[in-house]
């Protein structure tokens, strides 16, 4: 008699207990999308925090501001970078916020501005999904390029800021208010699926 123990082959140790799929990829991904629309897109535990250490790949970090909420069962982390500069964001600044972004994973970065953005600061943030924002006077203020626009335009709220986000040809400037319907679609915007 041996007294090694049995043990299950490695194949036995991983068989797949879920039911098997008889769907097409495409019928997979009609599938995966039908569920994704009836998620619960209420943010849940929303929390700001100013010059929080946050840990990257390559070392921790201190960001101006960082968002964390809950949405659709899942976390997500945005990452605020606050430029208050005599002169327009330059593109080094956008990239260093990619660089942390990528460090960290967070999912979502946002270059806040007093006095704007060089042409190549946007072009990069366009390419690499990063929200600019401007910050001006002592109220969020929104202004859209889109012809469906509110045209009621009053600022609101302690602070004026403009999210500037790529649309297809050029950026859409979005209203930051007290809403928080205003800065998630500034944050989140309703064409992108999450």
């Amino acid at each position: 008699m041996s007294d090694e123990l049995t043990t299950p082959s490695a194949a036995a140790a991983e068989v797949d207990h879920w039911p098997a799929f008889n769907l097409t990829p495409k019928e997979y991904e009609q599938a995966v999308a039908a569920i994704a629309e009836t998620m619960d897109l209420e943010v849940v535990g929303w929390e700001v925090k100013h010059l929080d250490s946050v840990e990257g790949l390559d070392g921790t970090y201190v960001m101006d501001v960082t968002a964390r909420f809950r949405l659709a069962g899942m976390d997500f982390l945005i990452l605020f970078e606050c430029k208050r500069h005599t002169s327009a964001v330059k593109r080094s600044d956008v990239q260093v916020l990619h660089t942390k972004l990528q460090s960290i994973g967070a999912q979502k970065g946002v270059v806040v501005a007093a006095t704007g953005f060089q042409s190549g600061a946007l072009e990069f943030a366009k390419a690499h999904g990063i929200a600019c924002v401007r910050l001006v006077d002592d109220a969020w203020t929104y202004v859209t390029r889109h012809t469906a626009a509110d045209a009621s335009l009053a600022p609101t709220g302690n602070y004026a800021g403009f999210a500037m986000t790529p649309d297809d040809d050029d950026y859409d400037f979005t209203m930051l208010t007290g809403s928080t319907y205003n800065a998630r679609s500034a944050l989140i915007p309703p064409d992108r699926t999450i």
